[in-house]
């Protein structure tokens, strides 16, 4: 770290600068890190949010929560200066949610509308009243504190609660503590119901009626929605996945792939047709017990008459492939076909439209929310397709949150520290979660790359975009970690990627691992902005903590833990530094060695045997490559009864490797497989005879 660690006063004493309870008017400060506050009452929110608990040490829990986002959103702001203007204009849409936040839960419901100042005097009045905070933190117990304020405020409608309702006479203390949190609780019910009653009335908030809407001109506005289903015109062969492959050598004209589908396709009911399918539209079920292909809409999108596609699973697991030979476009129902459609979606709400110029929301009479605000607030919050219903319920949502804010300025609550903790706390959600997003989203990757990845594979996260709207998602895929790709398809050749080439496996490989990949790199990210970072730290009661993330510090943890015998847990080192650092070819390769041989050595033989596969193959000139080949070899046969492949791996392994000091043992395994067996059952004859 750049700054040693400042201590300049003790967190008590700064609770004395601040007054005398540290949450009040002014923020405590807790630490600077790179220009970045972050304050006491930063900590005590993200405590009540965990209930007084703490999983881990306080110094962990401030760094995981506080301390590395703060050194993320400085480097985000950093790099990328127009960040912050984005979350600005992202706060927006969220200040009056957060506002309304702040008045349910932490004035009605924690506090009952008392302030923290007559609460706070309470408490420090009354401790021996609470002998279950333990954590001698008023914040963690400020709801039981609230509750018992209002009981010893209305003593006399208190008493006679517990005599009437609860029929106690001489309650315990234990049982006076219950009844006073039953007490309060009839009261917030009471409370939640009174603000809620006519608060939009209260505040001058409309919710204003929306326009109908002419069905011819919906039908002008949308034709994309009336347009007949595209589809293609087909030829297929249906056989096993190895004869299909024989079949993709060459790409045929359609008589060849006539020829093919006679002779190999065993469908007999298209077979004798020449493979002829039909016209099929897009995305439905096709004819002659085929079914449904999903991956079929996908493969053909964007192709020309005469593409041949990859071979492809229908939903019963049976393998073809499809000669496009034509292509039927979308076109256009007139509207007397579909006008009583039109105008009964009009009604129902499923079909919706509203000009963006359109005022939603009015305060006082003034516009403050309209359809373009709404159509913002969708694709920020929502991300869904906007029916009438939908839109009804999100329009009451923030007619009732504008009133609500209006609530909470009235109290004067956003001056409250839990109104200033949550908006530091989303500013530096924002601001790391977006750094990050910009680190792994393959902005700078190249128009060409791009679109050869569509060719491949398609739209690789929502199938059946086009590849303009595909852009974002092959981003994000084509800058996903080539190590990465390639290790998890060699390692789960077996079962996971059966029967797919290596670009047909992206998508899926993607969908497994990206959300493990982005959450270490983001560990990662953090550990190294923070190290890197001028930290000032305020609280001398609490020890720095030093972040792991950093490839040196895993390796050492994993390698120390792995020389104590620890294998399970230096696996686990290994794997993170495997999937933080996936760009970096030397650490990769190391670290894949060490698991497959962890995995041996724990006899995870399955496991072991797809990273053995996986590191030879993506690094066949390493030193540990011989080694890796021969383990695979040896273990498919002595561990897993797998001859067959172990005699492929171990006549490849002679080949490559003819003058190994391993080359006696591979052929001794290969003869005695081809014997059946037989030369180790001699063997064990002859040793049990000399013993």
């Amino acid at each position: 770290m750049k700054a040693k660690l400042l201590a300049l006063v003790t967190l008590a004493s700064l609770f004395v600068l601040n007054g005398c309870n540290g949450i009040g008017d002014k923020d405590t400060l807790l630490a600077r890190i790179d220009g970045e506050k972050v304050y006491q009452e930063d900590y005590a929110l993200l405590l009540k949010n965990e209930g007084g608990q703490l999983n881990t040490f306080k110094n962990q829990f401030l760094y995981d929560n506080l301390y590395s986002k703060a050194a993320l959103s400085a480097k985000a702001v950093e790099e990328y200066p127009q960040l912050e203007d984005e979350w600005k204009a992202f706060y927006a849409d969220l200040d009056i949610r957060v506002l309304t936040m702040v008045y349910q839960r932490y004035y009605i419901s924690e506090n009952m509308t008392y302030s923290d100042a007559e609460l706070r005097q309470f408490y420090d009045a009354n401790r021996s009243m609470f002998p279950e905070d333990s954590t001698g933190d008023f914040l963690m117990v400020r709801p039981l504190v609230a509750s018992c304020y209002y009981a010893s405020k209305n003593a006399e409608a208190f008493a006679s609660y517990l005599k009437d309702t609860l029929k106690l006479e001489n309650p315990t203390a234990e049982d006076s503590m219950k009844a006073k949190k039953s007490f309060a609780a009839i009261r917030r019910g009471a409370l939640q119901e009174e603000f809620s009653t006519g608060i939009l009335e209260k505040y001058k908030i409309g919710i204003q009626e929306i326009p109908q809407v002419d069905p011819k001109a919906y039908y002008n506005r949308h034709q994309d929605q009336f347009m007949t289903a595209p589809g293609y015109e087909l030829y297929h062969v249906q056989a096993d996945s190895a004869k299909l492959a024989t079949l993709l050598s060459t790409t045929p004209t359609l008589e060849q792939f006539k020829s093919m589908a006679v002779a190999n396709s065993k469908n007999a009911k298209t077979a004798k047709d020449s493979g002829y399918v039909g016209h099929v539209k897009k995305d439905f079920a096709l004819p002659y017990g085929i079914g449904i292909v999903p991956d079929l809409a996908s493969a053909l999108e964007g192709k020309e008459p005469g593409f041949v596609t990859p071979v492809l699973k229908s939903t019963d697991n049976i393998c073809h492939i499809f000669y496009l030979a034509g292509i039927d476009v979308a076109r256009l129902k007139p509207y007397d076909r579909v006008d009583v459609g039109i105008a009964n979606g009009l009604k129902d709400g499923s079909f919706f439209d509203v000009d963006t110029s359109v005022v939603l929301i009015t305060r006082a009479g003034e516009p403050v929310f309209t359809e373009a605000d709404m159509v913002r607030f969708n694709e920020t919050f929502v991300r869904r397709v906007m029916n009438r219903s939908l839109h009804d319920r999100i329009v009451s949502m923030l007619a009732e949150n504008f009133a609500y804010a209006e609530a909470a300025k009235e109290a004067h609550l956003n001056h409250s520290w839990e109104y200033r903790a949550l908006v530091r706390q989303s500013r530096r959600d924002y601001l790391s979660e977006h750094y990050v997003q910009k680190k792994i989203s393959g902005e700078n990757i190249p128009e060409d790359t791009l679109k050869a990845l569509y060719d491949h594979v398609g739209s690789p996260i929502h199938a059946g975009y086009d590849y303009e709207k595909a852009k974002d998602d092959l981003r994000k895929v084509a800058a996903f970690p080539a190590n990465m790709y390639k290790y998890e398809y060699y390692m789960g050749y077996r079962l996971l990627y059966k029967d797919l080439t290596y670009e047909q496996s992206i998508p899926k490989i993607y969908f497994r691992r990206a959300e493990e990949f982005q959450k270490l790199l983001s560990d990662r990210l953090a550990a190294e902005a923070y190290s890197k970072a001028t930290v000032h730290l305020y609280d001398t009661g609490v020890t720095e903590y030093k972040p792991t993330m950093i490839a040196s510090i895993l390796m050492a943890r994993a390698d120390s833990l792995y020389q104590a015998g620890k294998k399970s847990a230096a696996y686990n080192e290994y794997r993170k530094v495997m999937y933080a650092y996936a760009e970096n070819d030397s650490l990769f390769e190391h670290v894949a060695y060490e698991m497959a041989q962890i995995e041996s050595e724990n006899e995870n033989f399955l496991d072991a045997e797809g990273d053995y596969n996986a590191f030879y193959n993506m690094w066949p000139n390493s030193p540990n490559a011989e080694k890796a080949m021969f383990s695979r070899g040896f273990m498919l046969n002595e561990n897993l009864g797998m001859n067959d492949k172990a005699l492929e791996v171990l006549e490849a392994f002679l080949q490559k490797y003819p003058n190994s000091e391993l080359k006696e043992s591979a052929q001794w395994l290969v003869d005695n497989i081809k014997s059946n067996g037989k030369l180790a059952d001699d063997l064990m004859k002859k040793i049990e005879a000399e013993e």
